[in-house]
């Protein structure tokens, strides 16, 4: 996988610093020369950098990748830029956003307990960097990487935030969280959600006012703008939660072979793929009886408004930007944090909620304030087919997700590169293109870890080198052993081993290291362990060099 990264041909503007990583625009573009300025001790001309992250959003739920779900500003964005379809997460949400903050893998960078993450001092972290090149610094969102003010993200660079410090909260009517629970932080500083909020709403208001504060700054800027959207419980005001009604009566087994179709189409998974190969762990539909039937399409019915909800609030973003005059000089770069939550409505999730759990999830009242909806096990595996597993696993279902980049420098629209790509990788790239690198072992002052990932920079604007060589070694482990099982996996180059927990209905054994050979079985369906002894054993014993020095 490392060494088959291919890049559909496409011309790119030579200048550094008028490009925009971001979700493509929708017809091709001419270019003003005038902007590409070359001269990187120019402070102004360098390009702001806007980095988008969705949560939980499953690798099939845009447009642009292949759903019949309206995400018409991202699409618009992504026909126009760069899709990569071989971009990994971590498997669930606060490991992730410590690769993003840090360069390095969850575990390096201090998270190896998803219930009470706190991102490292001894990592330097992307707004920090960023600061000190001379950007403005911005973020709006969910933070769930340390909640107290020392861990906030005022203290790791931004300039202004509005955060979510926790792991998820509802995302309309009265917080769930206790008035003295820390839950959000202004600025480092203790604050309520107003009485009239909606998640996506709120946080892209924040954002534009951070950024309209500083519009007659000639410094660039940088935005964070993480949304809570589609994480569970799936809420949306009133005016969305009918606009997928009966879309998805016929349920997520024929959606899921609809989704692989058109992504195959799209050419965002090999042409090869087949429906019948997927082997998920839902329930068939048709053994669902009438009542859940009706409760889970009514779920992914409010999950895809959720969605659509997003998309609308980013297209309000990016107006905001072209009206302003910001468009053209802005970089924008969008994924999602995992795969789909394959969470349903009995799950509740084990963090300091208010103690009052009266849900209301009656039909009439799903999607409300007051309900606790999530999509459940066949939607999820419908959303990240044709690859395995869902959220929470580090097979490619939980890690695989959806990203692209777009600029107005771009002559062409509508590539897709399949390099293999990290949010660790995010960081370089970004330092790049803000015309900075990463200090190594010292910034500031202080001792600090040097940085796993590596810039796919010069990957978009055409050249064929892939970022991950073939004998580069990638781990990955997704939560701390003691509280969630000894899961891990490791790749290098087409080559993946995978240490997972088996499924509850499985008798407690001893986890097994699996071998999948990526460039030609993507969807991890065949372990080829007992093929390759000697290849799984040295995968095998790189890991444990890894893990040794967690």
């Amino acid at each position: 996988m490392l060494s088959r990264c291919d890049i559909q041909p496409r011309l790119f503007a030579n200048a550094l610093w008028c490009v925009v990583l971001v979700l493509g625009c929708n017809n091709p573009v001419s270019i003003d020369e005038s902007k590409n300025a070359s001269h990187p001790e120019t402070t102004n001309a360098r390009p702001n950098i806007l980095v988008l992250v969705a949560d939980d959003m499953g690798y099939t739920d845009l447009g642009s990748f292949g759903s019949e779900i309206p995400t018409p500003n991202l699409d618009a964005l992504a026909f126009d830029g760069v899709r990569f379809v071989n971009f990994h997460a971590a498997p669930s949400c606060a490991p992730t956003r410590a690769m993003l903050m840090s360069g390095l893998t969850g575990g390096e960078a201090g998270v190896t307990d998803t219930m009470a993450p706190v991102l490292s001092n001894d990592v330097a972290a992307l707004p920090a960097l960023l600061q000190d090149a001379g950007y403005r610094t911005y973020m709006a969102g969910k933070w769930h990487l340390g909640i107290e003010r020392d861990q906030s993200p005022l203290a790791r660079g931004f300039d202004a935030s509005f955060a979510l410090v926790r792991g998820g909260d509802s995302h309309l009517g009265a917080s769930h969280f206790a008035p003295q629970t820390v839950a959000y932080r202004e600025n480092g500083q203790l604050v309520q959600v107003p009485a009239d909020w909606f998640s996506s709403r709120l946080y892209t208001d924040k954002l534009i006012d951070m950024i309209r504060s500083g519009e007659d700054n000639r410094s660039p800027w940088f935005g964070y703008l993480a949304f809570t959207a589609p994480h569970w419980p799936l809420q949306v005001p009133a005016d969305w939660r009918d606009r997928s009604a009966d879309r998805y009566d016929e349920g997520y087994d024929l959606l899921r072979a609809a989704r692989i179709n058109r992504a195959r189409e799209l050419g965002i998974i090999p042409d090869t793929t087949s429906v019948e190969d997927y082997v998920g762990r839902a329930p068939a539909w048709e053994d669902l009886d009438a009542e859940a039937r009706e409760e889970n399409a009514r779920a992914m019915e409010l999950y895809a408004a959720m969605v659509e909800n997003m998309d609308y609030h980013v297209g309000r973003l990016l107006e905001y930007l072209r009206t302003s005059n910001q468009f053209d000089n802005t970089v924008i770069l969008f994924f999602s944090d995992n795969g789909a939550s394959g969470s349903d409505s009995s799950f509740r999730p084990r963090m300091p909620w208010k103690p009052d759990l009266a849900w209301n999830n009656s039909l009439p009242n799903m999607g409300q304030a007051g309900s606790f909806v999530a999509i459940g096990r066949g939607w999820a595996e419908a959303t990240t087919a044709p690859y395995r597993d869902v959220k929470g696993s580090l097979y490619e279902g939980g890690t695989r997700a959806a990203a692209f980049m777009h600029h107005e420098s771009f002559l062409d629209g509508g590539n897709i590169d399949r390099g293999y790509l990290t949010v660790m990788d995010v960081l370089p790239t970004l330092l790049e293109i803000g015309g900075t690198v990463h200090p190594g072992t010292e910034f500031q002052g202080r001792s600090v870890i040097p940085i796993r990932g590596r810039s796919f920079w010069a990957r978009v604007q055409g050249q064929p080198e892939p970022v991950h060589g073939d004998n580069e070694v990638i781990p990955w482990m997704s939560s701390s052993p003691r509280s969630q099982g000894p899961q891990a996996a490791l790749v290098r180059g087409d080559w993946k081993i995978v240490r997972e927990r088996e499924p509850s209905s499985v008798p407690e054994t001893a986890p097994v290291w699996r071998l999948y050979h990526l460039a030609t079985d993507p969807g991890e369906t065949t372990d080829v362990a007992e093929q390759w002894p000697d290849l799984l054993e040295d995968l095998i014993t790189l890991w444990s060099v890894y893990e040794a020095g967690q």
